[in-house]
Order: structure tokens, then C-alpha cells, then sequence
């Protein structure tokens, strides 16, 4: 069996976020804009930051999203 060690470069994807992405990966939209397809991503946006924070814990305001590790 192979055993991925560099996950410092990048992660295999698992299962269940594949799934989970697959409705948004063919749906147009950027958050920021004032159109109808900008505000469905941004209430999918919000939707993830309140479920993410529901499972650590933590308040909505307080999760942040970032385009990478490094940002």
C-alpha cells in the first residue's frame, strides 16, 4: 500500500467533500456580485461558514474563508 506523506503540498480529496462540492463546481457566481447567481453563492457561502462554525464551536463572524493556506 502507498502511503501520501506531503500533505503539505496538497491532499487527496475526500469522498465526502467531492460530493458535497459537486452541486457548486457547474454553478455560476461570485459572492461579491449583486446578481441573482453572485447571491446564490453568497448564500451558499454562508450557509458552509455557519455549518462549519456550528461544528467547532465558534460563532459564524468568527470563521473565516481564505483562497489558501497562505493568504
Amino acid at each position: 500500500m502507498r502511503i501520501y506523506l506531503d500533505h503539505n503540498a496538497g491532499a487527496p480529496l475526500r469522498a465526502e467533500a467531492r460530493e458535497a462540492m459537486l452541486g457548486f463546481l457547474g454553478a455560476p457566481g461570485n459572492p461579491s456580485s449583486a446578481h441573482r447567481e453572485g447571491a446564490r453563492a453568497r448564500a451558499a457561502v454562508e450557509t458552509a461558514r455557519t455549518e462549519v462554525a456550528a461544528l467547532i464551536g465558534a460563532r459564524a463572524a468568527d470563521v473565516a474563508f481564505t483562497s489558501g493556506a497562505t493568504e
